[in-house]
């Protein structure tokens, strides 16, 4: 047909649809928003075409394919009124536009924005150094770096199981889903971590974020000078909370303390998810430190997403999952984001937070070793 792509541009739209499907999305899947600035940076790129289409698909097709979950129990936990099992119902887009710096903080630990490195950048023709990348901008070459960061885990890991795969001066994209920052999403860096170890990351993480969302920690000075000093290990270089959260993204920055809640509540979110870590059952019993919340289920063990089959790792992260959650468990995940978000809004001190933390990651046994549980092909 004049005018029309032909088989063989349909046929290029589909491999490249397919190319980008893969992975996008550790955890409970996040629904990524196009923004202006994502679309003027793609009109004065290199890859103008690839990552226009690319856009749209991130902005029409993948919506219709992943979950954004956490999302709806963001939304619920600020207030949406549903019935349990109907959380979908809470992400409209007037909601989304009400609370959306505290959104793109919650989307952040699957898609951190980062710089490519212009000295050495990534062999292909996909990936634009002089773009801050991310899922939403360069979508094509977030997909490229996604699947070359699992394949070269699984070398990694390897040569050394007992070591993350990737590590401080490795891409933000490759650390947190396959790596050393595998707590942001309430996991083990590698298998036979034990439990109380990557407890230990996730609590320094959780310090460092309240500090952030509460203004109690400067967002300018380098992470390594700051507290908690355990931070300083995963973060040894010249950057600040600004450089980690806000690379690149200029019109949020103002609103650092919205996105540091927001990456707390994800990884919160994600400690209830079954692929992320194994929970008990509940007792019914209250928070020994903060009797106002009650306590969720302890933790038995935490996965290593390395290990995984992203496929099945995905689907414990749908809404069918969600639902069965809500609909059976008490305190739910929504509980405990709410519960972060009142002690927050009351500026409560890391002190009171840290009561809630220890109860929302109590753990069942602290030597149980880290593996990829039954997520595996």
């Amino acid at each position: 047909m004049a005018g029309g792509l032909g088989f063989k541009g349909f046929t290029a739209v589909v491999v490249l649809a397919a190319s980008l499907l893969p992975g996008i999305g550790n955890a409970f899947q996040v629904l990524p928003r196009i923004s202006d600035v994502d679309r003027k940076l793609t009109s004065v790129g290199t890859n103008q075409w690839v990552d226009g289409l690319g856009i749209w698909l991130v902005g029409n097709a993948l919506p219709m394919i992943k979950n954004p979950l956490h999302e709806a129990i963001t939304l619920n936990a600020l207030g949406c009124s549903v019935q349990a099992g109907s959380e979908a119902e809470c992400v409209t887009v007037a909601a989304i536009k009400q609370h959306q710096v505290l959104l793109y903080g919650v989307r952040w630990p699957d898609d951190p924005p980062f710089a490519l490195n212009r000295s050495d950048p990534p062999r292909t023709s996909s990936c634009n150094p002089a773009v801050t990348l991310r899922s939403t901008a360069q979508p094509k070459c977030w997909a490229t770096l996604f699947s070359d960061a699992a394949a070269t885990a699984k070398i990694n890991l390897k040569k050394d199981p007992a070591s993350p795969a990737f590590g401080p001066g490795d891409y933000l994209l490759y650390r947190s889903h396959f790596g050393d920052l595998q707590f942001f999403h309430a996991m083990a860096a590698h298998d036979g971590e034990l439990a109380a170890v990557a407890q230990r990351r996730m609590k320094s993480w959780a310090q460092f974020l309240w500090g952030i969302a509460t203004k109690t920690l400067p967002t300018g000075k380098f992470v390594r000078d700051l507290e908690p000093a355990a931070l300083g290990e995963y973060f040894p270089g010249d950057i600040t909370a600004t450089n980690l959260l806000a690379t690149g993204i200029v019109e949020v920055r103002k609103d650092l303390s919205h996105v540091a809640m927001g990456a707390l509540l994800h990884m919160v979110q994600d400690s209830f998810s079954q692929a992320h870590s194994g929970r008990g059952a509940e007792t019914g019993a209250m928070c020994p430190g903060s009797p106002r919340f009650a306590q969720p289920g302890r933790i038995e063990r935490f996965y290593s997403y390395a290990g995984q089959a992203g496929s099945a790792h995905d689907r414990e992260d749908t809404f069918a999952s969600l639902n069965v959650h809500t609909l059976q468990v008490s305190p739910t995940v929504v509980d405990a984001s709410k519960g972060f978000l009142a002690l927050w809004n009351e500026g409560a001190s890391w002190d009171e937070a840290e009561k809630l933390f220890d109860c929302v990651f109590a753990l069942q046994a602290p030597g149980a070793a880290a593996g990829p549980g039954p997520f595996v092909n």
